[in-house]
């Protein structure tokens, strides 16, 4: 921890500027000012102040200059009542005179939101006197806790009071400015009375009826993403977003120029034309995908099996080499694949043509029996290290002492697996039937799917786009049947994430009293995603979902995510909807889904913390942060303009997902994917999220 002191007794004029205020700053580490309290207080006055110009953040007579004036102390004791917890004018600083004191309320599920951290206070009103704010809410260590100001001023601290005092506080501003604290700031929670045409609601299911949501941005937790972004030892992935009018949106995005960070974790897929393995085939002339074994991280791994680095204790070895043969097993499987693929086509088109080769272990794979596919371990072993010998960076550890048991063993489970009897068709004796939504396409959906999180697609739109083409089904039938939409899973084919900014509608006039045109007040920041993707929607209902598919393509939803949604390109000759009431056939359908693709599965454990975030990101690079419900920061009520009867204010909740590749989907098998891989929504009296179905 940095102290004051410290960077006082900086030489460089230039630096010293620089550093001082920027050790106020919101974004910046906590600085201890014990012993240089007076010190302190000439800095933070300094910065409060924008005219004349500071060449000296330690000028005291220029600090003084602050508190004498009382145009200041009215100012501020004014804009104590837009101090808030939660920022409504972020992302639209056109949303007024509003603001939220809150907690979130009590809960039982793991997720991240800003129940977890400490309280902390912003401010957003009007942009001219955001400096004002600065030397209240400027946080620092003082006697080994954290403080501000305006804590101090409430509490009144005896040594802060003297010291303001000594810059020309009088004793009636003094009572002012705690008057104000006490009035403005209650401590009970404050919440407008009515809803700002300039903020989003959504609306969810809630009991019989629906309840609407104003999202809202924690201070906490922006605060919180500010801090890690700038810490080197942080393990997370973090983007920009570049907001005009910095300060009308708050004193936090002012701090920064603009410039808020945000999570950055997309789902990194790429559908390349160019890189099938119909196009290597015609180029190579080889029937494996040898880069899944030649590839960099692939020799990473198998550098850490040989012992490359080893270490301290048995039970992190363990922990260690088991994650790295999963991370082995799922590269043989993909070397495999195209062998797969092709051995999967031929037998659904009962294609009898030989694919002739002069090594007969891959004809025998192609056209030989399933139970027979295991007796090809050997010759298939050994060309598994003909392939890590003919590459100048694999080489190295082909045939390797050390690594010719494991990548046997893992080759072999591969094989037991494919050499397994299919399982029979079963058709569901019970009401359940699946539909399946194959290459849909959305484009410029959102890709910040929460203030916190650009990424994949927000939970919560997807179970939007489910809920709203279950009601347009439904309405569609003229007949008694009654379909309800139970539960989703999702396969992403290609992303494609754009940084872009939208104007706002035009909403001001150029000149008052007189006839003008009507301005746009602002832009807003964006990031938006082009998606390829497929949903699988489990369904409970009386009748036979086959018998509605006209009813099922005309009530596809037009939006998702903010996006437009569109079908499979007609050129294609897709049938991009097919219903099923047997499991087994739904799982022969999708477990051929290509590898540059993925799917996305609930996880059983989740953070409550950035910490624990950035320990199961670095555990498993497979988990990827989602947004994944609202935590509600007070119970539904009823508000004015509210979409529905009741309403309520939430914040955006974090979690995990796992990014699961085709091949591991068909080797863990039917059960284990009907098992895991739906979501679905869960309500309770403090949260609506959208977690793994149970059922």
């Amino acid at each position: 921890m940095a102290k004051l002191k410290d960077l006082i007794n900086e030489k460089n004029e230039v630096d010293r500027q620089t550093v001082l205020k920027k050790a106020f700053m919101p974004y910046s580490e906590l600085i201890d000012v014990d012993g240089d309290e007076f010190n302190a207080l000439i800095i933070l006055l300094n910065l409060s102040l924008s005219k004349p110009e500071c060449s000296n953040w330690l000028d005291s007579a220029r600090a003084k200059g602050y508190l004498i004036d009382p145009k200041h102390i009215d100012i501020i004791c004014n804009e104590i009542k837009w101090l808030h917890s939660h920022n409504l004018k972020f992302p639209d600083c056109r949303v007024k005179d509003q603001r939220i004191i809150a907690h979130p309320l009590l809960f039982d599920a793991s997720f991240i939101s800003s129940a977890y951290l400490s309280s902390s206070l912003g401010w957003s009103h009007n942009s001219a006197v955001y400096k004002h704010t600065v030397w209240l809410l400027s946080t620092f260590i003082w006697q080994g806790e954290t403080w501000c100001l305006l804590d101090l001023i409430r509490q009144s601290d005896p040594l802060w009071l003297k010291l303001l005092k000594q810059f020309g506080l009088k004793a009636a501003s003094l009572k002012l400015l705690q008057q104000a604290i006490t009035c403005d700031l209650p401590e009970k929670p404050d919440f407008p009375s009515e809803i700002d045409r300039f903020s989003k609601q959504v609306r969810f299911p809630w009991g019989s009826d629906y309840l609407s949501i104003t999202p809202v941005v924690s201070h906490a937790i922006q605060l919180e993403i500010e801090k890690l972004a700038r810490d080197k030892s942080s393990g997370l992935n973090f983007t920009t977003l570049a907001f005009p009018n910095s300060a009308s949106i708050g004193n936090l995005c002012a701090s920064v120029g603009g410039n808020m960070k945000a999570l950055h974790y997309p789902l990194g897929l790429n559908k390349d034309p160019k890189s099938t393995f119909s196009a290597s085939r015609n180029k190579t002339g080889k029937w494996f995908d040898d880069y899944q074994l030649t590839n960099r991280k692939f020799c990473k791994v198998l550098s850490h099996l040989c012992g490359s680095e080893s270490l301290h204790t048995a039970k992190k070895q363990q922990r260690a080499r088991h994650f790295q043969l999963r991370i082995v097993r799922k590269q043989i499987a993909l070397w495999l694949l195209p062998l797969i693929e092709l051995r999967d086509h031929l037998t659904a088109e009962n294609d009898v043509s030989q694919v002739s080769d002069d090594n007969s272990a891959i004809t025998e794979f192609l056209h030989g029996d399933e139970f027979q596919i295991i007796k090809l371990l050997n010759p298939l072993n050994h060309l598994l290290q003909q392939t890590l010998q003919l590459n100048q960076y694999s080489s190295r550890y082909a045939y390797h002492p050390k690594l010719l048991i494991p990548l046997k063993q893992q080759l072999q489970w591969i094989l037991d697996q494919l050499s397994k009897p299919s399982v029979p068709s079963d058709v569901t004796k019970t009401q359940e039937q699946y539909i399946h939504l194959s290459s849909l396409r959305v484009e410029d959906a959102n890709a910040m799917s929460s203030p916190y999180l650009c990424g994949c697609l927000s939970l919560t739109a997807l179970w939007g786009f489910i809920h709203h083409y279950q009601r347009q089904f439904n309405q569609s039938l003229s007949d008694s049947a009654v379909f309800q939409f139970q539960s989703v899973a999702i396969f992403y084919r290609n992303e494609n994430i754009k940084s872009a900014a939208k104007l706002t509608e035009p909403s001001v006039l150029k000149a008052k009293r007189t006839i003008s045109k009507v301005k746009r007040s602002t832009i807003l920041p964006a990031r938006t995603v082009n998606l390829e993707f497929d949903v699988v929607i489990k369904v409970q209902g009386q009748g036979c979902l086959s018998d509605y598919t006209k009813q099922l393509k005309a009530s596809l939803p037009s939006s998702l995510g903010g996006g437009s949604l569109f079908q499979p390109n007609l050129h294609l000759k897709t049938n991009w909807i097919e219903t099923y009431r047997s499991q087994t056939d739904l799982f022969y359908r999708i477990k051929s889904f290509p590898a540059f693709g993925t799917w996305l599965f609930p996880e059983e454990q989740q953070p409550i913390s950035f910490t624990e975030l950035t320990e199961l990101l670095s555990n498993d690079g497979e988990l990827i942060p989602v947004t994944n419900g609202f935590h509600f920061l007070e119970h539904p009520a009823e508000r004015m303009n509210s979409l529905t009867d009741i309403h309520v204010y939430a914040e955006n909740t974090t979690g995990v997902a796992k990014c699961v590749n085709a091949i591991d989907v068909r080797f863990s098998g039917r059960d284990h994917f009907f098992k895991q891989a739906f979501w679905k929504q869960e309500n309770n009296e403090a949260t609506i999220l959208i977690q793994k179905d149970k059922n």
